[in-house]
């Protein structure tokens, strides 16, 4: 392994690290808060620091960093005892592949990681269509039509008007991860805004990998009482107003609402038991070995965290 090699192994492991905590952390701030659109702030803080981490690994003539980093935490994140692991995995790799994109078209400078973070930031937006998608198929797509056409129209509101407020929002938000990578650019070489972040998380005692994992009867409870979340439920309930009302036989709409449910209910619950630490170790030795030990370096960037709380690690 060359000198440089080393060095952005370091750099990613470092940056992951950093992540990981960072996100436990602001996730619980959020969430004890009852903050709508949580993801959406996780989203645009997991791109300042992938717009951190590249600027710092140009700096010091590296390759590209951002979806390292990204599938590192994503692998931290599967590493964790408790919580939902599929969703946010998904989300931390397919963030990291639009961000490197947006750098990959434009090079590693200012304009490619504001296109980066601007691409980012629409998964978020993309992710529950295409989660919903597969727990129920085009109904949902029909039900939600339907439900709009009899209610919409008795308060004014046409398809349009909500098409053209829900391109507001991506735009706001596009333009909100465009700025935070010129603020990344403009703060380099500063800890500032990532530096308090880590001593928040060390504050509220954030430690993504510790604790006692799930028993398979936890898993399978905290499966069931997540087929009761409000987006799931409305969706479960316009999908079953469509088809009451549409010439589908009962039985037929039986089969159709267990779909959701039993589809919902398997992701759920793989979300909440998967974990690749034995693929990781099957790396070892083959050409993604710089990634397995990405992860490493990362792992061991939290243990020292985990020991001196406060202290900075994973911040530049």
């Amino acid at each position: 392994m060359t000198p440089g090699q080393s060095e952005r192994i370091e750099l990613v492991g470092k940056y992951s690290a950093a992540l990981s905590v960072i996100e436990v952390a602001l996730g619980s701030v959020l969430h004890s808060v009852h903050l709508p659109l949580v993801g959406n702030f996780l989203s645009l803080n997991q791109g300042f620091l992938l717009c951190r981490g590249s600027i710092e690994a140009k700096s010091r003539g590296l390759k590209p960093v951002g979806y390292s980093i990204s599938n590192v935490a994503a692998v931290l994140k599967s590493l964790a005892p408790a919580g939902k692991k599929l969703g946010p995995m998904l989300s931390l790799s397919a963030q990291g592949l639009l961000f490197a994109l947006g750098e990959g078209a434009l090079g590693a400078n200012l304009a490619g990681w504001m296109l980066g973070m601007a691409l980012l930031s629409l998964w978020t937006f993309v992710q529950p269509i295409v989660t919903y998608y597969l727990f129920f198929g085009s109904d949902l797509f029909s039900a939600l039509h339907y439900l709009f056409d009899r209610t919409l129209p008795y308060h004014g509101i046409s398809l349009g008007d909500l098409a053209w407020l829900l391109a507001a929002v991506v735009v706001l938000k596009m333009a909100a991860g465009a700025g935070l990578a010129w603020v990344a650019w403009r703060t380099q070489g500063r800890a500032g805004f990532q530096e308090k972040l880590l001593r928040l998380a060390a504050e509220q005692g954030a430690r993504p990998i510790d604790g006692v994992a799930l028993s398979r009867r936890a898993a399978l409870w905290l499966s069931f009482r997540d087929l009761f979340r409000p987006l799931f439920l409305l969706s479960l309930a316009a999908t079953a107003c469509f088809l009451f009302f549409s010439e589908h036989s009962a039985a037929q709409r039986f089969w159709i609402l267990l779909r959701p449910v039993a589809i919902g209910f398997i992701f759920f619950y793989f979300s909440r038991t998967l974990t690749l630490d034995r693929w990781l170790a099957r790396l070892q030795g083959t050409r993604a070995e710089g990634f397995a030990l990405a992860c490493q370096s990362a792992l061991a960037e939290l243990r020292r965290f985990g020991r001196s709380p406060g202290t900075g690690h994973g911040s530049s």
